[in-house]
């Protein structure tokens, strides 16, 4: 017999249990029935994986299919933490991939999912799978790859680590070179492993493949001659540009140091900016392009006029300009190849400030070239409301203004193309799956920024400063090569004025001159040996750089350059038909080859262009200023103070007579200044040191 107090014990025990049974059963009908769908989904979400199925960036090739840019299939590995050893995990991994050791073993210390590597590839991946470490799993994705090392590293730019474009070109065409991921679904058994079934997945579409205007093989001696070139000034820095002017498609582009693409986080920020478009300078004399073509295309001077250019000094508004040598008289076109800075402020100021900004302007000074690469900046040409009293010398001579290297190159590419400004190409094209183009990129003309005549007339002139200027390192033989040289001094970081000793040496030229088919900018910055001036430092460059380019066996543009080369013709030597009627004159010149043309009015040569002894090429022209009858306004000037020397030269151009006697600088001359020119008139001079 059980005890009372234990019956009810036991009774109570089974209404729990009884209680505690019901409520299951009823839970259990409310899984069944009521939230079957919502458990269904969490069953379903916990053993389902969505895998995402990685893109194939696309690839970056050069004008001549050359890979300069393409994705690898890469192996990464990563793991939940804790898990393992963390620290044989941490070391193995820090030997094949980037993240040093203690980094990793902090990151394995604390809990999560944890990169071990990135990108590694086969050979590592193989190495990785003999470790058989616990809890580290393996992820397919691809990894950026340059074939050709740092060749045009700017110019590409980099990716990260998830393959997504930071710089350059990689960054500018980044939404057509990434394509579109993929996914597929996956599920996991109890024990974890993968069940065989078809699920929903959509397959990756690889990015597009951008074709680039470069040329791998003119970037790389581009590379290499700017890299020599500041190795032997010890300089600070180099930038350089080869482009075809009638195009505007740039066929190099490149900066002195360079970079990793691989590895950028291992260089400074500096040396991966692409600087031909990010980074501004001071011009100096290949700035006075502008002052010239204004000048020619107003018609407020014309090619044989002649400027006094102070004998090396000359003071403006408080300040005093200097050329880098004492002249005297020169005419217009001896000021562009002797790079005078006191004839540019003269010619300067007979334009104006309003015209002198305008024509910048038009140039494309002080704006965007709208070339497709990112970061480009619009340089610094102010206003004229915000010009001082010497702004419009400085700016003439190419102070107080600052371009980039691709509007320097562009503003030259115009002249080269008959006064048509183009737009800068970077890119041919872009293909898509199957080579098929998807958009293809023509030339595009902006503006006309000078006449057609202008241009040829400034082509001379540049051919000139090559030929007998400050240009002459530029000279190739069989070639006939226009171009300018530019010495600018250095401002000091911050601004506030220059930084003394320190210069940036240029040249930018292009070739054949009768018909430009090349072009090339040279930019060294800082020179410290070797000399400073652009006529020393860049223009040997240009010459060892085009040379090269020529020598290119079965290179496009070269063929075409070597086969205007072979036409060129024979150089002779010019006589001397100063004195001679026009016709007789006319008659010589045609009589050797050369073409004559007459300015001026006279019944004799007073002057000649080329000067007598000169070499010009066969078929080309010297240009004859005729006197006699006077010209300037038909009186004498007033010599006293000048040169003997250039007192006669300014007194021949007038078809005057000159008798000298003494030395050094005039001190009296008869007849007088302001006495009217008649035909036979000599003057008389005395020279006294």
């Amino acid at each position: 017999m059980i005890p009372k107090v234990h019956r009810r014990r036991l009774f109570l025990l089974t209404l729990l249990l009884g209680a505690c049974w019901t409520g299951l059963a009823l839970r259990l009908v409310q899984v069944q029935l009521g939230d079957n769908e919502a458990y269904a989904s969490r069953l379903e979400r916990q053993s389902q994986l969505r895998l995402k199925l990685p893109a194939r960036r696309g690839d970056i090739l050069d004008r001549k299919g050359h890979i300069l840019a393409l994705d690898l299939e890469g192996f990464s590995y990563y793991i939940f933490a804790p898990a393992g050893d963390p620290y044989r995990t941490a070391r193995l991994f820090s030997e094949v991939g980037d993240v040093p050791y203690y980094v990793l073993l902090s990151k394995l210390r604390r809990k999560g999912f944890v990169w071990l590597a990135r990108g590694l590839g086969e050979r590592e991946a193989i190495a990785v799978r003999r470790w058989k470490l616990s809890g580290v799993r393996e992820y397919k994705e691809f990894r950026r790859a340059y074939p050709m090392g740092d060749v045009a590293c700017q110019v590409l730019g980099y990716t990260d680590v998830d393959g997504k474009g930071i710089e350059g070109a990689e960054l500018e065409f980044d939404e057509y070179l990434r394509g579109r991921s993929g996914w597929a679904l996956r599920r996991r058994n109890g024990r974890g492993g993968w069940i065989p079934e078809d699920l929903p997945m959509r397959p990756p579409r690889d990015g597009a493949d951008i074709v680039l205007t470069l040329d791998a093989e003119v970037q790389s001696i581009l590379e290499e001659e700017l890299k020599a070139a500041v190795e032997r000034h010890r300089a600070r820095s180099g930038m350089g540009i080869v482009m075809v002017p009638r195009t505007g498609e740039v066929l190099a582009m490149a900066n002195v140091p360079k970079f990793d693409p691989k590895h950028p986080e291992d260089y400074h920020m500096w040396t991966r900016k692409n600087r031909t478009i990010t980074d501004i300078y001071e011009p100096g004399s290949t700035f006075k392009i502008v002052t010239a073509a204004a000048a020619l295309e107003e018609k407020v001077i014309s090619p044989e006029d002649s400027l006094f250019c102070e004998e090396g000094a000359f003071l403006v508004a408080g300040g005093r300009f200097r050329d880098a040598h004492p002249y005297g008289w020169l005419t217009f076109r001896e000021v562009v190849e002797l790079s005078s800075n006191i004839g540019t402020i003269k010619i300067a100021e007979k334009l104006g400030k309003g015209v002198l900004y305008r024509y910048a302007r038009a140039f494309g000074f002080g704006a965007e070239t709208g070339i497709d690469l990112p970061g480009e900046v619009k340089g610094i040409l102010r206003p004229p409301s915000a010009w001082s009293g010497r702004s419009l010398a400085s700016i003439a001579v190419g102070q107080e203004v600052s371009v980039t290297a691709i509007q320097m190159a562009c503003a030259y590419a115009a002249v080269a193309n008959g006064g048509m400004l183009m737009r800068p190409q970077i890119v041919l094209e872009v293909k898509g799956v199957g080579g098929k183009v998807l958009k293809r990129m023509k030339p595009e003309p902006l503006r006309r920024v000078i006449s057609e005549e202008t241009a040829r007339k400034l082509v001379e002139f540049l051919e000139g400063v090559v030929e007998r200027g400050t240009g002459r390192e530029a000279r190739i033989p069989g070639a006939r090569v226009a171009g300018k040289t530019g010495t600018a001094q250095r401002p000091l970081e911050g601004g506030g004025g220059y930084a003394p000793g320190e210069f940036v040496a240029s040249f930018v030229g292009f070739l054949p001159a009768e018909d430009p088919e090349l072009l090339c900018l040279v930019v060294i910055d800082t020179p410290k040996e070797g000399g400073h001036y652009g006529g020393q430092v860049a223009a040997p460059v240009f010459r060892r750089v085009v040379e090269r380019v020529l020598s290119l066996p079965g290179h496009p543009l070269s063929k075409r350059i070597q086969e205007m080369l072979k036409r060129t013709p024979e150089m002779v030597r010019v006589p001397d038909v100063t004195g001679l009627p026009p016709d007789e004159a006319l008659q010589v010149l045609s009589g050797i080859g050369v073409k004559g043309e007459v300015q001026g009015t006279g019944g004799v040569v007073m002057r000649q262009y080329p000067e007598p002894g000169c070499e010009v090429p066969e078929g080309g022209r010297v240009v004859l200023t005729l006197g006699g009858g006077g010209i300037s306004g038909g009186k004498l000037p007033d010599l006293k103070g000048l040169t003997l020397r250039e007192a006669m030269r300014r007194l021949k151009a007038l078809g005057v007579g000159v008798r000298m006697y003494g030395s050094g600088r005039v001190v009296k001359q008869s007849p007088g200044a302001g006495v009217e020119v008649r035909g036979g008139t000599v003057c008389i001079l005395e020279g006294r040191r």
